[in-house]
């Protein structure tokens, strides 16, 4: 037993030194793998019964060496049937694969750094998906959209009209936030977006921007699900996605797509073209892709839209007065027509203006947005065991959201002589998106060696139109710059990596092992906006010409102190806020010079990662991360995982690991002030502080530290018969320290220093407030048949999870002696009871997803359904009355997409068909939660924007 033990133990020593005996019997069969005629990049030869394997290189050719005549090969490729074929005595073997269209198994990069894993041999769930060849009969138009409908617990839920939110789609896995969920791009580590999503379900996040890549450079998709922190990072607590760039030259691929919602809005025009040339003559190669999309804004407001006040009767009647005591005309009709009683109501004063209801909507939808990208790929052989490798793009993108209306009645907020029916503000974001990797991969003795630096940044320029800061008047600027937030990152890697086949004989079949480092320099700014957008003017104002001057005497009568008394101004000099008008910009505040930030972290890591095959029905693997954090120290993590083969198809696999998550610098230095609606409609403003302000000091908000978790998972692979193919996969985790953010105090009932620092506004805070456990369920299941000259396609996920809060840890906090709030009132706001309803009950426990794909010749017929489990929608506001919370179901619903396509020639493919083709709609809100009937659904679930119908078409030569 301990010389066993002692055996094991030296394994990774001699593993970089012995070459099994077996290896100097076997011979190398070489040969190419084409397409009919072009050269296929990428596919996957493995020696049957094996994890002998290797890829094609740019030019098809392979390499391999087999252990003899009686060694069988197999060919795969996602996209392409698979073929086995008898090496015998032949040392040279041609093969043609065919294309199938499906998303099958194949040689996956996450999850396992054994360059000749298949997903099925995998220990970790992988989902494999082939975007290139799946996308011709998707109805959706991006990436992100696509892998929603066919990848069983990703999400990527289009927020609308949320600010900012709406401008960049959050990507999830198994209903964590997006900063768990990791980007890779060729394998190497995707930037996220600048954007702080404050008001994602599942709390505020940054997220990797799937809209930068377009999806005709998108070769395949992998996703392991599966917590990964000891592999391949922090960010990988629920799980990585990893994107491959196509590699294809001599090939011309464009597609044109159009589509219209069925309520005639959010129309979408789409241009993509892809094109490889080859570079010199050894297989050097370079793919360029480009795209440009534009769509449309939506809105969905119930029948007869917004039925609340529009003028109301003091704008109606001319009441309002100006600082001075002067009487402001709000309506000039009533004074040139005084017998004409219906000006003095909102619909007859519309009418005589020219106007309906229809013109005080917002914009309760998608947001408008123009996208442009270009990416590329290359690579070029440098020697027969080194090459030089490139990618990645820039994204240019311009989007237009809209805010509340600011109705006329809201005379602190709307300026007469500019907006003198109110105005709906609107904000923009001008986003620029660039990334580049380069490196060398080759040989080190027996190691395959990757040297490579990734350069990836995000900027936002934020600003606003249709808007106004009331308190500079009519000099107010109405279109104003809020200034920039901008993320860079600069990640230089090391990795080596062999396959060790046979090391010690036959008592071990053979070892992956991996190790390397890895430098990561991260830097967040946030540059201020023009004055305008945050400061506070003087109109309206009035300056006291003497010492205890009588206001309400001199100047306006009207003008009285709340108990009725006479407003005395103090002195000379005072200046007295009569009409109180609204500073900074309306909807969303300019970033201020107080808010601006530089900030940088370096972070250092380390890895080794061991898998061994003790048998071909037995593999073990282990992994440990060292991370040390400029900010946040040092942390060891660690992951082990293990598949074990019970017959030839049936194959048990399971993990379990730790993770740790370091605040991202988003969320240690965003700080900004936006404007937000009770459901009744009355605005107040709300600050977001960083934990190192002075409002977090004086409430006795503690710093942020790191979230830490742990991770289990067990499941089965079952291929019963040749093309049916069964995962299912169960996990459980748990995050401890969970950043969340708090509810809104507000000054007066903290009171205190609080009040002091923050006036009659109200503040929200970071807070590391919670445990949270998730456990769930994933099912995949993919049948394929050939029928004569026609294929089908059956396949099935779903999902099943539970998430929520074991624990909460709330702060001590700083409250003055004249303070209000209750100790429930103090613990409900630190984690709301709406925080907590979104993270737990806000996404569905059950999704399923349904789709059949029948491929008879030229044609190609698609079905998929949906089905979205019920979800909860708990509201921080209840009736006065009755103290019963806002709260309501919404029940489950199913969606069906349907899409049929027609090779009009070779190379020429249209396609037509739809999304949610029946027009489903989530369950209608609450009344009291419309706002006089502005809002009809929350945007839990698939969303609620209805049906769209598209068509595609796509040529290739």
């Amino acid at each position: 037993m301990k010389h066993k033990l002692y055996k094991l133990s030296l394994i990774c020593l001699f593993a970089l030194l012995w070459h099994s005996a077996a290896v100097a019997q076997s011979k190398t069969v070489t040969g190419k793998v084409t397409d009919k005629t072009e050269p296929l990049v990428g596919v996957t030869v493995v020696v049957k019964g094996t994890t002998t394997g290797t890829v094609t290189n740019e030019k098809g050719a392979f390499s391999i060496k087999v252990p003899g005549d009686d060694a069988v090969l197999i060919f795969s490729s996602v996209g392409y049937t698979a073929q086995e074929v008898a090496v015998g005595s032949k040392s040279e073997i041609d093969v043609s694969l065919l294309s199938d269209g499906l998303e099958l198994s194949e040689i996956t990069v996450v999850g396992s750094r054994n360059a000749n894993r298949t997903q099925l041999e995998s220990v970790a769930p992988v989902d494999i998906i082939s975007v290139n060849q799946m996308a011709q009969s998707m109805p959706q138009p991006d990436l992100s959209q696509m892998l929603k409908q066919v990848a069983p617990s990703f999400n990527a839920l289009q927020q609308v009209g949320g600010d900012l939110d709406s401008h960049v789609t959050p990507v999830q896995l198994r209903n964590q936030p997006p900063n768990q969920t990791l980007l890779l791009l060729n394998g190497k580590r995707r930037h996220v977006s600048s954007l702080l999503q404050l008001y994602n379900r599942t709390g505020p996040s940054t997220s990797a921007d799937l809209m930068t890549i377009p999806t005709l450079a998108v070769e395949k998709v992998e996703i392991l699900r599966d917590g990964a922190a000891a592999q391949y990072g922090s960010d990988a607590i629920a799980g990585v996605m990893n994107i491959n760039l196509r590699k294809s030259v001599n090939e011309l691929s464009a597609s044109y797509y159009t589509s219209i919602y069925k309520e005639g809005d959010g129309v979408t025009h789409q241009l993509m073209a892809n094109y490889g040339l080859p570079l010199g003559k050894n297989g050097g190669f370079i793919n360029m892709t480009g795209e440009i999309t534009s769509r449309g804004s939506t809105t969905r407001t119930p029948d007869g839209g917004y039925d609340g006040v529009v003028y109301g009767d003091d704008y109606l009647n001319n009441r309002f007065k100006d600082a001075n005591g002067q009487s402001i005309i709000t309506n000039p009709e009533i004074i040139a027509n005084p017998t004409n009683s219906a000006l003095l109501t909102d619909d007859g004063l519309m009418e005589a203006r020219g106007l309906t209801r229809k013109n005080f909507q917002m914009i309760n939808g998608l947001s408008k947005m123009t996208n442009s990208s270009l990416f590329f790929n290359a690579g070029v052989p440098l020697s027969d065991k080194s090459r030089f490798y490139a990618f990645g793009g820039i994204n240019y993108r311009n989007t237009l959201s809209g805010c509340y209306y600011r109705f006329p009645r809201q005379t602190d907020r709307v300026i007469y002589e500019v907006y003198p029916n109110g105005f709906l503000p609107q904000l923009t974001s001008i986003i620029t998106d660039k990334s580049v990797t380069a490196g060398i991969q080759g040989k080190l003795g027996v190691f395959d060696v990757d040297f490579s630096n990734t350069f990836g940044s995000s900027k936002f320029r934020y600003g606003m139109v249709n808007t106004l800061n009331a308190s500079y008047g009519p000099e107010s600027p109405t279109t104003m710059r809020l200034g920039d937030n901008i993320f860079t990152q600069n990640t230089t890697s090391l990795a080596f990596s062999h396959y060790f086949n046979n090391p010690f004989g036959s008592e071990i079949k053979g070892i992956n092992l991996a190790f390397g480092a890895e430098m990561r320099i991260e830097n967040f700014q946030i540059t201020p906006g023009q004055v305008e957008s945050y400061t506070k003017g003087t109109y309206g104002t009035f300056t006291s010409p003497s010492d205890n001057y009588n206001y309400t005497q001199s100047i306006n009568a009207d003008a009285k102190n709340a108990d009725g008394s006479d407003i005395i101004l103090p002195y000379r000099g005072y200046v007295y806020d009569f009409n109180n008008y609204s500073p900074n910009c309306q909807c969303f505040r300019g970033f201020t010079p107080q808010q601006q930030a530089d900030a940088y972290r370096n972070v250092a890591a380390g890895y080794i990662d061991v898998e061994a095959d003790l048998s071909h029905k037995f593999t073990i693997s282990g992994a440990a991360r060292f991370e040390n954090y400029s900010d946040f120290g040092s942390v060891i993590t660690g992951k082990i995982a293990a598949r074990y083969s019970i017959l030839a198809n049936v194959h048990l696999r399971g993990s379990a690991s730790t993770g740790f998550r370091a605040p991202s610098l988003h969320e240690l230095y965003y700080a900004q002030t936006s404007t937000v609606f009770t459901p009744e409609g009355v605005p107040f403003d709300v600050g977001f502080f960083t934990n190192q302000s002075s409002a977090a000091k004086a409430l006795g908000i503690p710093q942020l530290k790191e979230e830490n978790s742990k991770n289990v998972s067990f499941g089965i692979a079952f291929e019963p018969m040749q093309g049916f193919e069964i995962t299912a996969d169960a996990y459980w985790f748990r995050v401890t320290d969970k950043i969340i953010l708090t509810g809104n105090f507000d000054g007066p009932s903290v009171g205190g220093n609080f009040k002091n620092v923050i006036g009659a506004g109200a503040a929200q805070f970071f807070t590391n407030g919670a445990d949270v456990e998730s456990k769930g369920l994933d099912l995949v299941a993919n049948y394929t048949r050939t029928l004569g000259n026609s294929k089908l396609i059956l396949s099935l996920a779903a999902n099943w999870n539970k998430v929520e809060f074991v624990a909460v840890h709330p702060a001590k906090l700083k409250l003055g002696p004249d303070a209000t709030l209750t100790p429930e009132q103090i613990s409900d706001l630190y984690l709301s009871r709406s925080v907590r309803g979104n993270y737990e009950e806000g996404n569905p426990r059950q999704k399923y997803i349904l789709s059949a794909t029948f491929m008879p010749k030229k044609w190609t017929f698609m079905a998929r359904t949906i089905y979205y489990g019920s979800v909860w929608s708990r509201s921080a506001y209840a009736d006065e009355t009755t103290g019963q919370y806002y709260d309501y179901k919404l029940d489950g619903r199913a969606t069906v997409d349907l899409s049929v396509g027609y090779t009009i020639f070779k190379g020429l493919n249209l396609s037509v068909g739809g999304e949610n083709i029946f027009d489903v709609y989530p369950t209608r809100i609450l009344p009291a939660l419309t706002d006089s009937n502005r809002f009809g659904y929350e945007n839990y679930q698939m969303g609620f924007q209805g049906a769209y119908y598209y068509a595609r078409l796509g040529f290739k030569f």
